[in-house]
């Protein structure tokens, strides 16, 4: 006996369905008209001729491997040299190809950690680079304000002298007036 899901198209839905309405096996399906299949929910006219001849092939398939079950497997050969020379190969090549992707997978992550070392050295040295020229652009700033304050001192001390100057030649104008 064959169980009604075992028909290709039966689902569990559409067995308990063919179960509810009478067909337990696929047997009884086989032998079904397709008028009394219509009566079943979800089973059309198009449906049913096909559900027929799936559960015909069902019931054959079933009684061919039972006939097919009752004979002697044949025996088994022992494995031969050349099956397990081929086995070894196999098993080396795919030691060798798992090997060179390891190789491969080291070689990338070597690069990939010398390329972040690199830029790191990079970003340290602009720092370096942007930290001196600031310095640089400090000092020049500096330099340029303590030559202007110098050159400040100096035109005050002219300043000064040209008026200690001035005093000085108008005293003298006043003592060769007087004489």
């Amino acid at each position: 006996m064959t169980a009604v899901t075992d028909v290709k198209g039966v689902g569990e839905a559409l067995g308990q369905a063919l179960i509810a309405n009478g067909f337990k096996t696929a047997e009884d399906l086989a032998s079904a008209k397709p008028a009394e299949l219509v009566k079943v929910p979800r089973i059309g006219v198009a449906r049913a001729p096909v559900l027929i001849a799936a559960a015909k092939a069902a019931v054959s398939a079933k009684t061919t491997t039972a006939r097919a079950a009752t004979k002697r497997p044949a025996a088994r050969k022992g494995v031969t040299a050349a099956s397990r020379k081929r086995a070894e190969e196999t098993a080396q090549k795919a030691a060798e190809e798992k090997a060179a992707a390891e190789a491969k997978a080291r070689k990338k992550a070597k690069a990939k950690a010398k390329a972040e070392k690199a830029a790191k050295k990079l970003l340290e040295m602009e720092a370096a680079f942007s930290k001196a020229k600031d310095k640089v652009k400090a000092k020049a700033k500096k330099d340029k304000k303590s030559k202007k304050d110098d050159k400040k001192k100096d035109q005050k001390k002219q300043d000064a002298k040209e008026i200690v100057g001035k005093k000085k030649s108008k005293k003298k104008d006043k003592k060769k007036t007087k004489k």
